[in-house]
């Protein structure tokens, strides 16, 4: 939360090879540490710089973590996830954690980025295949849009797509409230339900 890349980097390295499991460090470590952001993105303690420091120090520890093999997952599945932030919302740190989650996972990811129109999400999905959409947003004004896509995959013949959706605004919210068919409030709970057996909805 303070921005020291090199020290988080240390510490992550050290709780692992003290025994705790990566999930954990990931879990009460940077998902902790974002969530501390999002907070910060929309109230009076708002500072762009601070923001921008945590944010690089987090995807610090990820890219170590990735680059030393401890996000090396077993091979779960090969399911297509199109991934991305709304249209009006421009935040990624939680979109890039779930992209490299996944992908260690054996998910195929493709990442649209962010500020992606709803149409896009619908698009690339059919053009790929996807048995997912993630949608990320950290701002409610944002709501009207994600309740767009499901809508417009149904029009497509996209019946077996599933909408997923994330981040610091969508927390409070029932699938219903968006129009998805789930909401997950960290990265390993989404990823256990776009796992999951035999899931029904």
């Amino acid at each position: 939360m303070e921005g020291r890349s090199t020290e988080a980097v240390e510490i992550a390295f050290q709780l692992l090879q003290d025994g705790l499991p990566i999930e954990i460090v990931i879990e009460l470590g940077l998902t902790y540490a974002l969530r501390s952001l999002d907070m910060k993105c929309t109230n009076d303690e708002f500072n762009l710089l601070e923001i921008l420091l945590a944010g690089r120090a987090v995807m610090s520890v990820m890219n170590a973590l990735q680059a030393r093999g401890y996000l090396n997952m077993k091979q779960v599945q090969q399911d297509t996830i199109v991934l991305g932030t709304i249209q009006g919302d421009i935040h990624d740190l939680g979109k890039n954690i779930v992209k490299i989650i996944f992908t260690a996972a054996g998910f195929r990811v493709i990442d649209l980025g962010t500020d992606v129109p709803p149409q896009t999400f619908v698009t690339v999905a059919q053009q790929e295949q996807a048995s997912w959409i993630g949608v990320s947003t950290l701002i409610c004004t944002t709501f009207h849009t994600v309740r767009e896509i499901k809508p417009l995959a149904q029009k497509l013949g996209l019946k077996d797509v599933k909408v997923i959706a994330g981040g610091g605004a969508v927390q409070q919210c029932c699938p219903e409230d968006l129009n998805v068919d789930l909401i997950a409030g960290d990265v390993f709970t989404a990823l256990r339900l776009c796992t999951a057996k035999g899931v029904k909805l």
